[in-house]
């Protein structure tokens, strides 16, 4: 779990750490036990002033390695990318590496490992991992993403959300939020109609030198996963009526193209901006309505919803100088698909529940340890010093 901590701005406090990473054992009833506080050797975001408790406006900030020996971690505050190897007692730190501006989420397949920079027209640049935990860069691997974005600090309004390799490795799919569309917000003017990016990867672990794009009716296209038959599911945290939020399935073409399954299913929550699932069932985080919403997956990719509330991140009683809530952030379910774990920057902790056979969800409970944000989610200092927790890997 990455804390996205910043300790560069003028006001921060002598003791305010650097970016870090929160270790937890998991016990066989999914309950977690905190291991320890990691340095990443770089700086997170901090707070944004926009969303306080999502100072990276990001999915897969942090990710763990297909055969679960190494993790990523972006530091969106020092544009860089850290390695640590995984160990039973903790973590060890081997690489540190410089990317783009901004980046604020990873992919890894095999040996390669790419990263998303979310600044200025945004990018994706590659790396290879050798055995030691340490990555070279993929010369001549970096694709430009026509993002429209600020230079140097993105609004996570409109952001590029996530990248991640398809699980057969062949395509690279990025997404961009662009958020709504003009009118529906005072002052906001989206940045583009919500963008789905798929790139071809060659032989030589390159992207294709142009993307296939597809877009979505300024739906906000955020995080995503794949399901068991490497259909993209998207997280539209504008997409549903009124600007409530939805998910979309879609069949992944050879050439790249999208074919809908079942484009936008709503769940009537606020800022559906997550989605995860175990194959059978998808679950997202809805950052201001505080819940999980759960979805069936049947054979051919489609989506049917289970329950607009089928979890509450904002059931245990938290400081009453919060008034923001739990602000659910980042979901992952642990690889055997029982157990379920979310973010909580705005209590500074992690949300478990027991994934049950109907796809109903128990509590575990929310685990501390974290770094908690600022107070409504508004911060004094655009990027500024604090933590803004954001990225989870499961094991």
């Amino acid at each position: 779990m990455g804390t996205n901590h910043n300790n560069t701005h003028p006001n921060a406090p002598p003791d305010e750490p650097a970016n870090q990473v929160v270790m937890y054992n998991r016990a066989d009833d999914g309950k977690l036990t905190l291991v320890g506080t990691f340095d990443t050797g770089g700086q997170g975001s901090g707070p944004a002033v926009r969303f306080a408790g999502d100072g990276l406006g990001s999915a897969h900030s942090v990710q763990i390695s297909d055969n679960r020996r190494w993790l990523f971690v972006t530091n969106a505050g020092s544009n860089n990318v850290s390695v640590f190897r995984v160990k039973k007692d903790g973590l060890e730190r081997t690489d540190v590496e410089p990317t783009g501006i901004f980046p604020n989420s990873v992919t890894q397949y095999g040996n390669l490992v790419y990263v998303l920079n979310s600044a200025g027209e945004g990018s994706i640049t590659g790396y290879v991992l050798n055995k030691h935990g340490n990555l070279t860069p993929i010369p001549g691997s970096t694709r430009t993403l026509n993002a429209n974005q600020d230079s140097v600090r993105p609004d996570v309004l409109f952001n590029p959300a996530e990248v991640s390799f398809t699980p057969d490795g062949r395509h690279l799919v990025v997404t961009i939020k662009d958020g709504p569309f003009a009118g529906a917000l005072p002052n906001v003017i989206p940045t583009g109609p919500s963008r789905v990016l798929v790139f071809g990867v060659g032989y030589d672990g390159k992207p294709s030198e142009n993307f296939t794009q597809t877009d979505l009716n300024n739906g906000g296209s955020f995080g995503f996963s794949f399901d068991r038959y490497g259909n993209l599911l998207v997280s539209l945290f504008v997409g549903g009526p009124e600007l409530t939020g939805s998910v979309g399935s879609f069949r992944i073409n050879q050439d790249g193209t999208l074919t809908p399954i079942t484009p936008n299913v709503p769940n009537g929550q606020i800022d559906t901006c997550w989605v995860e699932n175990n194959g059978r069932y998808a679950y997202t985080a809805n950052y201001t309505s505080g819940t999980i919403s759960s979805y069936r997956i049947s054979k051919d990719g489609s989506l049917r919803l289970l329950a607009s509330v089928a979890g509450l991140a904002d059931d245990l009683p938290g400081p009453p100088d919060k008034s923001q809530g739990a602000t659910p952030l980042d979901l992952r379910i642990s690889k055997n698909g029982r157990f379920l774990y979310n973010v909580l920057p705005g209590s500074g902790a992690i949300a478990g529940w027991r994934i049950n056979r109907d796809g109903s969800l128990t509590k575990l409970g929310e685990f501390g340890g974290l770094p908690d944000t600022v107070d409504g989610d508004m911060a004094p200092f655009e990027f500024g010093f604090g933590g803004s927790p954001a990225g989870i890997a499961v094991d």
